[in-house]
């Protein structure tokens, strides 16, 4: 018998994760995210843009400092240790060259828990009004 995936102690351990994911980033920690995204992740950000996660990692590379600030985080069960992610955050990023953005997304991102650990399956972000 395999434990039973409580909502509240996902959305504790996914939002973790996500404060994680930010500090990964600025860190560069390659560990990070070979523990955590799944091969076949996929990130679509609020241009349209589709990347993978090899392609996340070249982008992130010209980052020099990277925050996310949640303004709501909502995580449901949606199958057996798979959990759907949905919130709206306050992203900053500063970029080499000195390039600073700033914007309020809307998000949903699936993560799956294989062996006690959460991978990310998939990321989409939206501008978000604001």
């Amino acid at each position: 018998m395999t434990d039973i995936l409580r909502p509240e102690r996902a959305k504790e351990e996914l939002l973790a994760l996500m404060h994680q994911w930010t500090a990964a980033v600025g860190a560069k920690d390659a560990g990070y995210f070979d523990r955590h995204v799944d091969e076949s992740w996929e990130y679509i950000d609020s241009t349209g843009a589709q990347r993978g996660k090899k392609d996340y990692w070249v982008l992130i590379q010209d980052v020099t400092s990277y925050t996310e600030e949640f303004r709501r985080f909502d995580v449901r069960i949606v199958a057996e240790r798979i959990a759907l992610i949905t919130g709206v955050y306050l992203g900053r990023v500063e970029l080499r060259g000195g390039v600073r953005l700033e914007k309020l997304l809307a998000f949903s991102a699936v993560w799956q828990q294989r062996e006690g650990v959460w991978r990310a399956l998939m990321h989409h972000t939206t501008d978000a009004p604001g």
